[in-house]
């Protein structure tokens, strides 16, 4: 959140593709989601997840959709021509790259909450 934060300084990202299912990753990404911003859900938590609907929906505007089946697929096209095209710049999210016989230091990190996207290279 505070590399969101310090990225867009403070005003939040404009769309939000929540894709892990994780309950904290979910609540974060209504978090750093910018006043009229989109949330796109992804995926599929495997238990219930608690949001402020007040604080990070209805005072934020926020658009949030759920996605699957064909709009899915639609979604990842176009997020594969962002990335293709250079439109989008993913670098700045990546704090953390290991080989991947180090996956256990990734996924600490990860449970602990300390890193953006890590990277795992075979």
């Amino acid at each position: 959140m505070e590399i969101t934060k310090s990225l867009t300084s403070a005003e939040g990202v404009d769309v939000v593709c929540e894709m892990s299912g994780n309950p904290a990753a979910i609540q974060q990404g209504f978090k750093m989601a910018t006043n009229g911003g989109r949330i796109s859900i992804l995926s599929l938590p495997s238990k219930p997840v608690t949001i402020n609907i007040t604080e990070d929906i209805v005072f934020k505007g926020l658009t949030v959709q759920g996605i699957t089946g064909r709009k899915m697929f639609s979604t990842w096209q176009q997020v594969s021509s962002l990335l293709e095209n250079g439109k989008v710049d993913v670098k700045p999210m990546i704090t953390h790259r290991f080989s991947l016989s180090d996956f256990e230091k990734g996924f600490e990190l990860m449970i602990k909450g300390q890193c953006g996207k890590v990277l795992l290279i075979p």
